[in-house]
């Protein structure tokens, strides 16, 4: 079985399982940030596989200033759905003979109470899922923000992806709907401690109990590429 074969084969899993994206890319240039607890393993797994699962629009429509109930059980489900998507699909590339290391879609770590294993969303970039979105998370072609990802990391030789080469053009509908103002006119002017002290602040409102916001996602439009006649890198 051909490399892209296998590719295929993996996508089709994903797909049949709730997926709406798959990309793949190499992580050399990115391993070095990942946590102890992978770091050595994930030198062995030159492979990344990023997928998205998307958010339902009706879920975040019910947003009003702040997260809720509903969205917080569906944002845990989506999580749970991405999880066992990378399992099914550790097992799969098992199965073939190589080794595969699938890393939990939102775990933040008790010394790390601000990230997780690895960024998925530098993975999902690199991959060619979308690009880097003013209100710092990936902006999909078709999905604007409204996707979660995962990552599978493999020895197992994949067929990598180009870089999309998006961007938001002069969309600013983020920028509007941030509590905080923490979103600027720039991916890079994105203000990180702004963002992560508000998505606290709603997790102790109305024991909520979920580091969760949500906020900008449901005003992400997914046709910002082909409004702006954008491409993706060959």
């Amino acid at each position: 079985m051909g490399f892209g074969n296998v590719k295929e084969e993996l996508r089709q899993l994903a797909v049949d399982q709730g997926a709406a994206v798959m990309g793949v890319c190499r992580i050399e240039e990115l391993a070095e940030k990942f946590v102890p607890e992978i770091k050595e393993a994930a030198s062995k797994l030159p492979f990344a596989v990023s997928i998205g699962v998307a958010l339902q629009r009706a879920v975040l429509e019910t947003l009003d200033n702040r997260p809720n109930e509903i969205y917080k059980s569906h944002y845990r489900a989506t999580n749970t759905q991405l999880d066992t998507i990378t399992f099914l699909m550790a097992q799969r590339v098992s199965k073939w003979g190589y080794n595969a290391l699938p890393i939990p879609a939102s775990r933040l770590l008790p010394l790390h109470p601000d990230r997780g294993h690895l960024n998925h969303r530098e993975i999902a970039f690199k991959a060619g899922l979308g690009w880097r979105g003013k209100n710092n998370l990936l902006v999909s072609p078709v999905y604007g923000s409204r996707l979660r990802l995962a990552t599978l990391l493999t020895d197992l030789k994949l067929e990598t992806d180009p870089v999309c080469d998006g961007d938001c053009g002069p969309c600013h509908a983020c920028r509007k709907r941030c509590p905080v103002e923490a979103i600027g006119e720039t991916a890079a002017d994105f203000q990180l401690d702004k963002c992560r002290e508000q998505v606290f602040r709603f997790s102790r409102e109305n024991n909520l109990g979920q580091a969760i916001c949500g906020l900008c996602l449901n005003c992400c439009p997914g046709d910002i590429a082909r409004k702006h006649g954008l491409s993706r890198k060959n």
